[in-house]
């Protein structure tokens, strides 16, 4: 029981703190190609970006660029768009990009309170006792 509640705990820690992507890319029509570090590759259906990537749409093309909090943005045909650490939409509200992380603090925390409860619940004792000391 305790070895499958620990099992659980990581499992789901890891879930949490896995940001797999930062944006989706949208094509609308025309040419759109996406560079993820192996040069520019075409794209024919939505796709998961990471922050870092290229977008690209051929002139006369259009696509859209929606990040993981629902801002959209379109990429102008015959420019390069890079995904962006931070939505262009924060810009201009509280949410700055200051390199510290508070998203994987508050995941961290958690992780970390789950862990410590299944380590108390898988060393406790069947009876709930503690041996006395000699």
């Amino acid at each position: 029981m305790a070895k499958r509640l620990l099992i659980a705990i990581f499992c789901g820690a890891m879930l949490l703190s896995n940001s797999a992507w930062a944006a989706m890319v949208e094509p609308r029509e025309g040419n759109l190609s996406i560079n993820q570090g192996q040069g520019f590759q075409p794209v024919n259906s939505r796709i998961d970006a990471n922050v870092g990537d290229s977008v690209m749409v051929a002139p006369g093309g259009s696509a859209t660029v929606v990040y993981d909090d629902g801002c959209r943005v379109a990429v102008q045909p015959g420019a390069v768009a890079t995904i962006a650490p931070l939505s262009p939409c924060a810009s201009g509200s509280y949410a700055q990009d200051s390199g510290f992380n508070w998203g994987a603090v508050v995941v961290g925390a958690a992780a970390g309170g789950l862990l410590g409860l299944g380590i108390y619940e898988a060393t406790k004792t069947s009876n709930n006792t503690l041996a006395a000391s000699p």
